[in-house]
């Protein structure tokens, strides 16, 4: 079982790989060779040569560009005048350009994306099945695991639904594997996040971090959705300057408020007791004098 746990930690680490001079996008929306170009256009690097791919997995498609982005001034020679001192104003302007040269493709590298679009949507599918509905006494909101070591709860409330199973470890592999033989088109892929709903419904998103020996899942948490607010986890301050709070309902508000707390951040409001109304600012205390920083709710 202990290869078993580092074939899914293999699963996880090179999803965020990528070859050094090659960059990639995927585009959902992607369909035609117009739309693929303009896309590797958007996404050029001033002055750098680079091979940019462009995806869509869930059409099978990709293609390969080498694009470069410069400027240059261009002045006419001819499109002068006198500058009142002895010398001339030339008519000059900046002239931009931009190039992306499609690469072919070996029917091999083809072959090899096919494996990996093939593993990632049956991944992608198989996660997107696992919606798990957290009821509210093992944790009323998704916000409760931002800043909290309440996250565990939630993970082992899943462990004990007995959803990680053989197959969903297998299709890590699977594409682990298929990532790995593809890494010379310089594909980047963003496992797919589980999603856990609360009885608040707010959401919490997590993708899986490894599956110990014991088939155990541990998870990283990235993504929090309360009544319309994102948070995104990744960020070493998940947190926006200003929310509208709204229409919150106080469970979500009390563990909003809770997440501030566990970030050193405090909100400019005089009782944290009922939900405001409207917008609220967030105030760093860590180089603020704030009254409300220096006497917390």
């Amino acid at each position: 079982m202990k290869l078993l746990s580092s074939m899914i930690f293999m699963a996880a680490v090179p999803f965020s790989a990528s070859a050094l001079d090659s960059y990639h996008v995927d585009c959902k929306t992607c369909v035609t060779e117009a739309q693929f170009t303009q896309v590797a256009k958007d996404n050029a690097i001033f002055r750098e040569n680079i091979y940019l791919s462009i995806t869509n997995f869930e059409n099978y498609e990709i293609r390969k560009y080498k694009v470069f982005k410069n400027s240059k001034t261009v002045c006419d020679p001819n499109g002068r005048e006198p500058d009142g001192e002895g010398g001339f104003i030339y008519d000059c302007w900046l002239e931009k350009t931009l190039t992306a040269d499609k690469v072919n493709l070996t029917n091999t590298e083809l072959n090899l994306f096919t494996d990996l679009a093939d593993g990632y949507n049956d991944l992608n599918q198989a996660i997107s099945r696992r919606s798990i509905e957290i009821p509210k006494e093992v944790l009323p909101s998704g916000v409760d695991v931002i800043g909290s070591n309440k996250g565990k709860l939630l993970i082992s409330h899943y462990n004990s639904l007995d959803f990680t199973d053989i197959s969903i470890i297998s299709k890590y592999f699977v594409v682990a594997e298929a990532f790995t033989k593809a890494i010379s088109l310089g594909v980047t892929i963003k496992a797919p996040a589980l999603k856990f709903t609360f009885s608040d419904d707010s959401e919490a998103y997590a993708i899986f971090d490894f599956v110990d020996s014991d088939l155990v899942a541990h998870f990283k948490f990235t993504k929090i959705i309360v009544d319309g607010i994102e948070i995104d986890l990744t960020k070493d301050n998940p947190f926006n300057k200003t929310y509208d709070v709204s229409g919150m309902s106080l469970t979500s508000w009390q563990s909003l408020v809770t997440a501030f707390k566990a970030y050193g951040l405090a909100v400019n409001v005089a009782n944290t007791s009922t939900v405001p109304k409207g917008t609220v600012t967030i105030i760093d205390c860590s180089n603020s004098t704030e009254t409300v920083c220096r006497n917390p709710l």
